[in-house]
């Protein structure tokens, strides 16, 4: 008797499932699970004698080589210490991941590049050239992570505990970054089926401003589209917000203490300020909308002021966070604050406000459902885990800046954003496992 099979995850279907590009074994000491055949289609063989030598001879060369092989890689990337400089700790940056995913390209036959976008913090990737291809598809994942504090040097102990990978970054992202260059290793050494040239790229800075995408985006190679690695839980995000964010200055005049109305308190201004411009702004944003996104947001997240307890303060700043639709005009929301700001200063002219440029500017992502990208990254979750509609999510990556250039990109990876930047971090390890599949079957899809 001669009859195809299929291994999954090395467990063997043996009933005939709702999808019709199945095929049926019977194997009576195996549990039967459903999936399409698309999923490992390189794992049906034909079946010619002892069905267990068969099973035996596919599981060899199984997926399940390839998911071991990112939770190593994944161990490796966590106990490298890449802290942004932003944040306390973070004197070392990202040299130490870029030496290491370097080594990694070299190891597979390929040239790294590199791109300085700050002193000594080099955005990082290989390319896989395909013959006769004429578009490129990239995978990004940042390598720098928050600060280890107030845990400390724990964090860059990786351990397992039920089914996780705890430690700093395995969840944002180096859980992704894992996976991919997992995927990558896999189609450098069997590159069959690959109809697009591949670029894995390890981008620098973006736990603070994302200039190394920025960086890549203007001034790297051609992207045609991009998977970013982000804590998805393996779902397929299609839109976010961007933001911008502002100084405000109020500016008072010192006085002694003990005769306060011979000065004139920019902190008094400033509570003032911040209450009358977040009352403006609430009946706006909530007059906004997204299909896929909560409203827009603005909250005041730092306020400095004032010299010592004796001296009336002469000035006060604040650090404004505005979140951004990607529906929203970006050209209006720094001229949209001015006008607000100006209208407050008509009600109380005794206040005296400066508004600095924007400090930091990121754009928001909203890639149209039916682009290919979308369709094809959809249609595979879909297959693999059930996971057939894109969403959104409110938060910033990497992906803004690609948008921004007109490359059409999604975000997914393995993990829960509550997981990142705790103190107890960790990723599912089966979420690092399947997004092996999932990156390497995107990657043959795409064509070239």
């Amino acid at each position: 008797m001669k009859m195809d099979i299929y291994i999954y995850n090395e467990r063997v279907l043996k009933t005939k499932p709702a999808f019709s590009n199945c095929h049926l074994i019977v194997s009576p000491d195996t549990e039967c699970f459903e999936r399409p055949a698309r999923q490992f289609p390189d794992r049906i063989i034909s079946y010619t004698g002892e069905l267990r030598e068969e099973i035996s001879d596919v599981k060899s060369g199984s997926n399940g080589q390839r998911a071991a092989r990112a939770i190593e890689i994944l161990g490796d990337l966590v106990a490298i210490e890449s802290v942004n400089p932003y944040f306390p700790g973070g004197k070392r940056a990202e040299a130490r991941m870029s030496e290491y995913l370097a080594n990694f390209f070299r190891g597979l036959g390929l040239t790294p590049q590199f791109q300085e976008v700050l002193p000594g913090r080099s955005n990082t990737w290989a390319e896989l050239k395909v013959a006769g291809a004429r578009r490129t598809l990239l995978f990004d994942a940042h390598m720098d992570t928050v600060t280890l504090e107030p845990v400390g040097a724990r964090l860059l102990e990786p351990r397992r505990e039920n089914g996780r990978l705890l430690g700093r970054g395995s969840c944002d992202t180096k859980g992704s970054l894992a996976a991919m260059l997992a995927m990558f290793e896999t189609l450098v050494e069997e590159p069959g089926g690959l109809n697009v040239n591949i670029i894995m790229l390890g981008s620098v800075d973006e736990e603070h401003k994302m200039r190394g995408i920025e960086a890549f985006a203007k001034h790297g190679p051609r992207i045609d589209a991009a998977i970013v690695g982000e804590p998805t839980e393996l779902h397929v995000v299609i839109a976010h917000k961007g933001m911008t964010r502002w100084r405000l200055h109020t500016i008072g005049k010192t006085a002694h203490s003990s005769l306060p109305e011979l000065g004139d308190n920019a902190i008094y201004q400033m509570i003032t300020c911040v209450q009358e411009i977040v009352a403006a702004y609430e009946p706006i944003l909530s007059s906004r909308s997204h299909p896929l996104l909560d409203k827009p947001t603005l909250t005041v997240n730092t306020i400095h002021g004032g010299t010592a307890v004796n001296i009336v303060p002469g000035s006060c700043v604040i650090e404004i966070d505005r979140r951004v639709l990607p529906n929203e005009d970006y050209a209006q929301i720094t001229p949209e604050l001015h006008r607000i700001v100006e209208g407050i200063q008509g009600h109380f002219p005794a206040l005296n406000v400066e508004i600095e440029d924007p400090f930091e500017e990121l754009p928001g992502i909203d890639t149209p459902v039916d682009s290919e990208i979308v369709q094809i990254t959809t249609n595979i979750a879909g297959d693999l885990f059930g996971h057939r509609n894109a969403t959104g999510v409110p938060y910033a990556t990497d992906a803004g800046w690609l948008a921004h250039s007109g490359i059409p990109v999604v975000v997914l990876g393995p993990g829960d954003i509550a997981q990142a930047h705790t103190d107890d971090e960790f990723v599912e390890i089966a979420q690092v496992e399947n997004a092996v599949e999932l990156y390497r079957q995107i990657a043959l899809e795409y064509p070239g």
